[in-house]
């Protein structure tokens, strides 16, 4: 297949170029680096499985069956009154034909299309607004206009062909989600500079940055919102225009109705960014700003409502995008905010990459779990290793140099050999939106799946069990709904995608974080061993390795006192017992081998002493102080913002929730509604500057604000 010439370009060439080379100057922001070896085969397990429902969904259509009857959008640009970003006005929108069948009204609610003769000079696969038309038809409603977003960004990352595979397998559409609270300018722009760099192409990737409220961190200038919002540029919507809209929170009482603004644009580097300009590439990004409702604006924390609710705001919307329910007037703007910076419809996104707004990405990373997610759909999810940044800090950051190395390494592996990893942590995993099924566009929804959905949202927690699952170790529950609503499915660790997180320096935050982590893990293990459908046998089972999992965290400070005491006595009677010392060292020097084939560094031996060294308070201290604060949902000091003791994890009640205040409506009813008052208000604005230009004409002999 050969690319269209741009215009201009000369038709007679020495050499036909390569498709690689060709696309390569059309998208010069796109790096290409070594490809990954040729895809293995998917096992046949996943072809096997009975199909769970189609999605011919009435949000979108396959745009490789659309072409565009035109090829030039008329895009004026103005420059902005109010900053630095361009306005956009749009004279045109092209409009889309169905070359692959004729579509009825019935079943779809589109309007029904011809087929034409097929266009052989049409653009991108999925660029949605590419040439100027006077109209065109929507790909989700059977409304006629501008289209769902009423303009793509002009500088929009087009879509490659579908046939551009640059590691040697299908690229997939993927949202990397970054949950913000507190965190400063410099957590956040190293996260967000480390995602915009990875090596998997910007027409494939957007960045999605939820703050939770609006909080600013202790020893902060300005407030994390603030802080993730100067890192944007070339907005769709200038942000003094931006309105806040409602949404259905994870709360309980009126706080269950809270509000939240979206900005979208593209991610800016800065002036005195690090990263070279000849790096720099452009990534679509979205901002979701949490800010309450008017009521909670004189708080200390107006908007907070907590990590898990900010998970839920993607989860849901991908639900109700996949399923074409009624949303909120949150979603219907996130759906048209992503809409206007990719081009594409929010239901070509398969995967989610979740990550910490101080995790910093390594550059292969996303290509590597994107990797494993394409080659074998049977994978819902996956995590890489967490690399700790601040080693040498302080002794509480030394020993956990190793804790963290032989948790990936020896647990995370032992545990993904039977494709069932108890644990992805939510500082740096992935799962999947949907997973394929059958070549004729099947798609069965694993993290939007209504079950999972409503489980994760739960409001009622009134338990020690729900609290300590869904207050303490939420990123932990998600991964056990995974496994408990797809027993068959797998979760899987990849060593290759890497990336560092900072972790506590003072012995109190570790002490704190741990609290949470050890009992959020005994009551999500508890879950886990009741569920029969695991794979395995037996002994050889994952519900027989959860068993040994939740057995060994209980008896943990008893195996630590029985070692002492054996060592105790071994020295001690005479005798001296040789065989239990010698036993005892070859079982605590095992890791060293660990360490010669896993990480081929010399230096992780001086970490495996210092691990050793303060086994004491990782086996004995840490579970005693843990078990002892069971009903301690409190979140501890791990991140604080300013002029805040001691946060608190809870769903606080606070007067009764009015759902009178929330909207909701299928994408089709809000998009009526938007484009009949724009109408209006554009009949009404060329009423008035048809005066306007009357009276100043009159008055100035001519002059006219409008020329």
């Amino acid at each position: 297949m050969s690319l269209p010439q741009r215009p201009g370009a000369s038709s007679s060439s020495p050499s036909q170029p390569s498709f690689r080379d060709s696309y390569q100057r059309r998208r010069p922001d796109i790096e290409f680096p070594s490809p990954s070896p040729s895809p293995t085969p998917a096992g046949e397990l996943g072809r096997k499985r009975s199909l769970v429902r189609p999605e011919r969904h009435r949000i979108s259509r396959d745009h490789p069956n659309y072409h565009y009857r035109q090829h030039a959008q008329n895009m004026s640009v103005y420059p902005s009154t109010t900053g630095n970003d361009p306005v956009y006005e749009e004279s045109g929108a092209p409009e889309l034909v169905d070359t692959s069948e004729t579509i009825s009204s019935g079943s779809t609610g589109l309007k029904s299309f011809t087929k034409p003769e097929r266009n052989t000079t049409s653009l991108d696969r999925t660029s949605l607004m590419v040439p100027g038309h006077d109209h065109r038809h929507s790909t989700i409603s059977d409304i006629e206009g501008q289209g769902p977003a009423e303009f793509v960004h002009e500088a929009v990352v087009p879509q490659p062909p579908p046939e551009w595979q640059p590691f040697g397998y299908p690229l997939a559409h993927t949202l990397c989600l970054v949950t913000a609270y507190s965190e400063g300018v410099e957590g956040i722009r190293t996260t967000l500079d480390s995602i915009a760099l990875t090596d998997y192409p910007n027409s494939h990737k957007t960045i999605l940055v939820i703050c939770d409220g609006i909080i600013k961190g202790k020893g902060e200038s300005i407030s994390t919102p603030d802080a993730v919002l100067s890192m944007m540029g070339d907005h769709a919507v200038h942000p003094d225009d931006v309105q806040p809209f409602s949404y259905v929170a994870v709360a309980s009482g009126s706080k269950r109705h809270n509000m939240a603004k979206i900005y979208a644009g593209f991610y800016a580097y800065g002036p005195d960014s690090i990263v070279p300009p000849e790096k720099q590439q452009r990534v679509p990004m979205m901002v979701v700003v949490k800010c309450g409702t008017p009521e909670e604006a004189n708080k200390s924390k107006p908007g907070n409502r907590g990590k898990r609710d900010s998970q839920i705001i993607l989860m849901s919307f991908l639900q109700k995008v996949m399923f074409d329910e009624r949303m909120t007037e949150l979603e219907f703007e996130m759906f048209n905010g992503l809409w206007k910076i990719t081009g594409i419809s929010p239901d070509f996104y398969e995967v989610v990459l979740m990550v910490d707004a101080d995790t910093k990405v390594f550059p292969d990373s996303l290509t590597h779990m994107l990797s494993a997610m394409v080659r074998d759909p049977d994978i819902m999810g996956l995590c890489g290793e967490t690399k700790i940044a601040n080693k040498s800090d302080s002794w509480v950051t030394m020993i956990q140099v190793f804790e963290y190395f032989i948790s990936h390494h020896l647990s995370k592996s032992f545990e993904s050999v039977f494709g069932g990893v108890t644990c992805l942590p939510g500082c740096f995993c992935m799962y999947r939106i949907k997973a394929p099924k059958g070549g004729q566009n099947y798609w069965v929804p694993i993290l939007a799946n209504p079950d999972v959905v409503e489980h994760y949202s739960e409001n009622v927690v009134d338990t020690l069990h729900k609290k300590n699952l869904l207050l303490l170790g939420e990123d932990r529950y998600l991964s056990t709904l995974m496994l408990r609503t797809f027993p068959k499915r797998k979760q899987v660790f990849v060593p290759q995608a890497v990336c560092k997180t900072t972790v506590p320096d003072k012995f109190s935050v570790l002490l704190s974080q741990r609290r949470r982590w050890i009992n959020s893990t005994v009551h999500n293990l508890m879950e886990l061993v009741l569920v029969r459908d695991l794979c395995g046998t037996f002994c050889f089972s994952m519900q027989f390795v959860v068993f040994m999992e939740l057995v060994g965290t209980l008896v943990l400070p008893a195996a630590i006192a029985f070692t002492f005491y054996v060592v105790i006595i071994s020295i001690v009677k005479s005798p001296v017992q040789i065989i239990p010392l010698v036993l005892l060292a070859l079982i605590l020097g095992l890791p060293a081998v660990l360490i010669v084939i896993t990480a081929h560094r010399l230096s992780y031996v001086l970490w495996m002493f210092i691990y050793l060294l303060s086994l004491p308070i990782w086996n004995f201290v840490l579970p005693t102080y843990a078990y002892w604060k069971f009903d301690d949902f409190s979140w501890g000091d791990t991140r604080k913002t300013a002029g805040e003791k001691t946060k608190t994890a809870g769903i606080e009640y606070e007067g009764e929730f009015d759902s009178s205040k929330i909207t909701m409506k299928r994408w089709r009813d809000f998009e009526k509604e938007r484009r009949l008052r724009n109408a209006n208000t554009a009949s009404h604005n060329h009423t008035n500057s048809s005066f306007s230009n009357y009276a100043h004409n009159s008055v100035y002999g001519g002059y006219s604000d409008y020329q």
